[in-house]
């Protein structure tokens, strides 16, 4: 659905690829905001307790959920970004590529640097996967650094969907 007197672009999108789409944005909205907003927050506060008690889990539920929104995302045509030079396509596709493998890398890190084993619902238990201290700093520090390269990605997409939406191009149209 695009804004009134804003052109559309075409809708290369499925169903299935749009859900994910928002879905994704949900848990990686929440995660991000969650996850610097409680590290503000003194260690032992019920709030950052909470959070960091939550996002391991909503996080690893949402693996398989990005795992088929990746696969989807590779095995899919080029999309074609309505008028767009060739230089701004490859821009959007590297980006895009870059999101997906920053993600893949928060989500890979996160595992990693439990350090202690996660009830998942309280039914399954995550195993701690590193033991070594050094180590799980070391995977803390990249995940933590890939937390913050996903954050800039992020407000660079918003940022894009919004300038194409001030130029009378919806991309959300072909989002909703």
């Amino acid at each position: 659905m695009a804004l009134p007197g804003l052109q559309s672009m075409p809708a290369p999108y499925s169903t299935t690829r749009i859900h994910l789409h928002w879905l994704s944005a949900l848990v990686i909205l929440w995660a991000t905001v969650s996850g610097f907003g409680v590290a503000l927050l003194p260690v032992n506060y019920p709030l950052r307790q909470w959070v960091e008690a939550f996002n391991p889990q909503i996080t690893s539920l949402f693996i398989p959920v990005f795992a088929w929104r990746l696969w989807l995302y590779l095995k899919s045509p080029s999309e074609q970004t309505c008028g767009a030079g060739h230089l701004q396509r490859r821009f959007a596709k590297f980006t895009h590529t870059l999101v997906y493998a920053c993600v893949a890398g928060v989500l890979l890190t996160g595992v990693m640097m439990m350090n202690h084993p996660v009830m998942l619902l309280g039914v399954m238990p995550l195993p701690q996967v590193i033991h070594s201290l050094p180590t799980l700093a070391e995977a803390q520090q990249v995940h933590h650094a890939l937390c913050a390269m996903l954050a800039v990605l992020v407000v660079l997409h918003l940022s894009a969907v919004l300038w194409h939406q001030l130029q009378g191009h919806s991309v959300l149209g072909r989002m909703l």
